[in-house]
Parts: C-alpha cells; sequence; structure tokens
C-alpha cells in the first residue's frame, strides 16, 4: 500500500452544457496540470449521461466534474444534485497511457471515487448546503453556489 499524500486540486471554472451548469475540477498525481487531451473524450462521455431536461422540481441543473490523473489509471467522476438534497454519482475509467474514447468506460466492480475526491465531494457539500439548501432566492443561491469553488 502507498502511503497517503495530499494532491492538489485545481478548479477550471464552470462549463455550460444543454442546460446544466458543471464546475469541473482537476486532480493530477504528481502536482503537474491536467492533459485534457487525454481527459476530453471521458468528459464527453460524463456530459453524455447528465439527464434531461436539466432543471426539473427539485433538480437545479447542477454538477460538478472531477478529473482525476491517479496512479496509472484515469478517472472522470461526474455528480450533480437531484431530488432536492440527493448525490447521483457516475464514474469512468480509462488506462493512464493513450487515453481515447475507445478505451474510457464505466467503472465496474468496486472502481469508484476515492480519499482526494471525497474532498471535493465534502466541499460541494457544504457549499450546496450553505446555498440552494439555505432557502436562498433562486437565481441568487445558483450563482453563489457555482462561485464557491474549491481551493
Amino acid at each position: 500500500m502507498e502511503p497517503y499524500a495530499p494532491r492538489r486540486v485545481r478548479s477550471h471554472g464552470t462549463r455550460e452544457i444543454n442546460g446544466w451548469r458543471v464546475k469541473v475540477y482537476s486532480i493530477v498525481r504528481d502536482g503537474s496540470p491536467p492533459d485534457w487531451s487525454a481527459f476530453e473524450p471521458g468528459m464527453a462521455l460524463a456530459f453524455d449521461s447528465l439527464p434531461m431536461p436539466a432543471k426539473t422540481e427539485g433538480r437545479p441543473g447542477l454538477a460538478f466534474l472531477i478529473a482525476h490523473a491517479g496512479r496509472g489509471i484515469l478517472y472522470m467522476v461526474l455528480c450533480w444534485w437531484d431530488r432536492e438534497n440527493e448525490l447521483p454519482i457516475r464514474v469512468w475509467v480509462a488506462e493512464h497511457d493513450g487515453a481515447t474514447a475507445a478505451n474510457w468506460r464505466a467503472a465496474r466492480g468496486s472502481e469508484s471515487v476515492c480519499v482526494w475526491d471525497l474532498d471535493i465531494i465534502w466541499h460541494e457539500r457544504q457549499a450546496y448546503i450553505a446555498t440552494i439548501l439555505a432557502g436562498g432566492e433562486e437565481g441568487s443561491a445558483e450563482r453563489e453556489y457555482l462561485e464557491r469553488m474549491h481551493g
């Protein structure tokens, strides 16, 4: 087992996809900037999986995505807020070398989020509670949530 060491979380703003507003984060094991060319095919799979329409009763059209380059594997973690206070999570993985659209696949078995991803998920939980679930005015609460990026 490799001893735990912190990993740098980078915030990359918000993308608007089919009515969804998605906060984008990256984590790279060695601390270097992410290789977006390797992640883009996985991001396309993730964005295509978001339910439509983006906004419904109980679904504010808010999500976040984590592009994580771990030890030998790339992870794409997509989370969105739904049913007022629930957080559906989807994970895709690809081999670290030569990630293309063909080798990204849905996580299977015990593949899931990890301790570094949980740091972002916790931050997003706290931001969602403090803004959306606090009962603020719809437009301003959403803006405030989107402005609360990790880091």
